[in-house]
């Protein structure tokens, strides 16, 4: 009796080091440690049930292989995993309130724990911490011993500033509240034609320069977007330190001369819901349209697909089989897709697209993962496509982008860009295509802020190519894109 208890808690153990680590990304966060002392108990366990115990043959062999598979995936799925503590796979909780004040050594601890998780995943951080990094670092440190308490927003300023000198669009710090409040009248504003100018006396581009470093971007224009839907939320305009005297002072403009002024407290600030119900008749048409769409211009013999987000799922690949159908049967000629404002998701979206194309391979990004101390690397330039030969498209293809094409988005553009497959219009996207990106994302223990981390360094689809952006072929202001693309395909 007392060897088969012995025996059913060297199962046990060794079974618990590995399941610690779905555990972990499904469930709940804890320390590696715990990891290295199930593993420990597991192989002191099966020592002494070894040395204690007559076993069969079976059982010398059998137990302590288990015990090795079983150390090799527990320590390799903690110590080299970069999901591990992430809440990628589960639900977060809401960032704690904005302006809630945390201690000064709350505030230490959550920025400390933020460099951890950025040294342990980021490929920039393989061979030690860069030096500007350190410099910003250390220099956040010092700031936060000198301070006794400090908001959130004010410790998310510390760990941006630190981040933003990575030049790393993908590894940010943002906050997740859930009772946001919104300036009312931006939607009506934009559907009228007014363009926001300043806030309290000063210029939007004056906002800019000063705060650009609160935000991690490869091009400017990224940055300006983010800060752009900072203005117009609460807890933003406290982050951007622009509220004056309890006031929020909003100056518009029309047309040239046309000027006005609109003051807000805080409590002039609304809910989304409330937000939704003031500006229904603004907001109606996109909230009932899927973010994947399309409509077919038979006068134009065009198919336009508009992808508001990079999501791979079967809505996607359902509505691209039946829009290519409906090409196919119409004998249509060109397809657009409108990728303005889409901030990325996965890149399979492209590789999908691409399956309709008439093209035997294609040139795609090649890159290493960063897993712990090791680097995985795919060198793997050219993809074989594998296309639909039933709904094969051989007509003209247009690609519609803008800054706030991020990420997936831009990968997207990238394909078509590198392997000359059609005609981008619009303005480049909102990253580098050689530069970071597929984030694990990690919530600080007292502020509850998000900080999204950077696992993989990724490389152009073409080589050759020695432009820093995925530049347009045609150039214009996002708002005109689709004005251009009619342009361009004529009568």
């Amino acid at each position: 009796m007392e060897q088969k208890i012995v025996l059913c808690l060297v199962i046990l153990l060794t079974l618990a080091a590995v399941g610690l680590v779905p555990l972990n990304l499904l469930v709940v966060s804890f320390p590696e440690w715990v990891v290295l002392v199930t593993v420990l108990a597991a192989a002191l366990s099966n020592v002494v049930y070894l040395m204690t115990f007559e076993t069969h043959l079976a059982a010398k062999i059998l137990l302590p292989l288990c015990l090795v598979v079983s150390i090799g995936m527990s320590v390799l799925g903690s110590l080299c995993n970069p999901y591990w503590n992430s809440v990628n796979f589960r639900p977060s909780e809401a960032t704690s309130a904005y302006d809630r004040t945390l201690s000064s050594e709350e505030a230490r601890e959550d920025l400390a724990y933020a460099m951890r998780c950025i040294k342990k995943c980021h490929p920039l951080f393989l061979d030690g911490t860069p030096d500007n990094v350190q410099k910003y670092y250390q220099a956040s440190v010092t700031r936060l011993e000198r301070n006794r308490s400090i908001t959130v927003n004010d410790l998310r300023r510390e760990i941006q500033s630190v981040l933003s000198v990575m030049g790393d669009a993908h590894t940010s710090v943002r906050g997740k509240w859930d009772d946001e409040v919104y300036v009312p009248s931006v939607a009506r504003r934009k559907q009228e034609g007014w363009r926001l100018m300043g806030i309290n006396r000063r210029t939007v581009d004056a906002i800019f320069e000063q705060n650009k470093k609160l935000y991690s971007y490869e091009v400017e224009s990224w940055a300006q977007h983010q800060m752009t839907n900072d203005f117009f939320c609460l807890s933003g305009v406290d982050y951007l330190g622009l509220i004056d005297q309890g006031l929020v002072i909003y100056t518009w403009e029309k047309e040239k001369g046309k000027q006005e002024n609109e003051s807000y407290t805080a409590e002039d600030f609304v809910t989304l819901e409330a937000y939704k119900e003031i500006n229904e008749e603004y907001l109606t048409a996109q909230e009932e349209t899927s973010f994947v769409s399309y409509v077919i211009d038979e006068e134009k013999s065009l198919a336009l697909l508009t992808l508001r987000e990079c999501r791979w799922n079967q809505e996607y690949t359902d509505c691209l089989h039946q829009m290519f159908a409906e090409v196919k049967a119409q004998g249509i000629r060109r397809v657009a897709v409108d990728l303005r404002g889409n901030g990325g998701g996965n890149s399979l979206v492209a590789n999908e697209f691409l399956r309709y194309l008439p093209v035997k391979s294609y040139k795609e990004v090649t890159g290493c993962w960063r897993l712990g101390w090791l680097m995985l690397t795919d060198n793997q330039e050219t993809s074989e496509n594998k296309p639909y030969d039933d709904l094969t498209f051989g007509g003209d293809v247009y690609v519609l982008t803008d800054a706030s094409s991020f990420s997936s988005a831009m990968i997207f553009a990238e394909y078509i860009k590198d392997n000359r497959l059609g005609t981008l219009i619009g303005e480049a996207p909102g990253n580098t295509p050689s530069g970071y990106g597929d984030i694990a994302i990690f919530q600080l223990p007292h502020s509850g802020l998000l900080l999204h981390v950077s696992t993989k360094q990724f490389f152009r689809a073409d080589k050759e190519c020695a432009d820093v952006l995925v530049e347009p072929d045609i150039p214009c202001e996002s708002a005109q894109a689709l004005d251009v693309l009619y342009g361009q395909i004529g009568e």
